[in-house]
């Protein structure tokens, strides 16, 4: 499934060169409003990456296998409705998590460090396994949702560690390349 990513710039935050949300033109007013809040807690959260999240557009789409589906090109987070705000919300700032490891720089000393806070074996891939809750990036978004939020999400799909949000946290701060 592919939404039509006619957008408009609705949310900038911070400066007009600062990231800025989007939404594609049959996105619902009461998701954007969901989109647009958790959008300002990522960015604020995610400070240290202002300067290279860019633009990301939000659409919706009213059948999606999964919750929510960030593309990377051209870097488009679908989400799946209805759903009640508060699952909205994580699933948006889970995506937002996958915008940011996509469009900001991540070095492999950040992903060894991460990969070891999770207590994954040394050399697992960032992407892709047998298992959605061993795979790096997807716990990388989770401890994101846990880092903006504060605690764990409404609707909790990993349970991350204190040390893979703390990782967090320190890239999302602008260390760990």
């Amino acid at each position: 499934m592919v939404a039509a990513v006619t957008a408009t710039a609705v949310l900038a935050v911070a400066d007009p060169g600062g990231p800025a949300l989007r939404f594609t033109d049959g996105t619902p007013r009461d998701l954007r409003r969901v989109a647009g809040q958790a959008w300002l807690r990522f960015t604020a959260g995610f400070h240290g990456r202002s300067d290279c999240l860019g633009a990301v557009t939000v659409g919706v789409a009213w059948e999606l296998d999964d919750r929510a589906r960030y593309e990377p090109r051209p870097a488009l987070v679908l989400v799946r409705a209805p759903g009640t705000a508060g699952n909205l919300q994580a699933t948006l700032l889970h995506e937002f998590a996958h915008h940011a490891e996509h469009r900001c720089p991540m070095d492999s000393a950040f992903r060894r460090r991460f990969v070891d806070a999770a207590s994954l074996p040394a050399g697992t891939p960032w992407r892709g396994g047998e298992r959605w809750d061993r795979i790096p990036s997807e716990r990388f978004a989770e401890a994101a949702v846990s880092l903006v939020l504060g605690e764990p999400p409404p609707h909790i799909l990993i349970r991350v560690t204190p040390d893979e949000v703390r990782a967090v946290a320190a890239w999302a701060a602008g260390g760990w390349g």
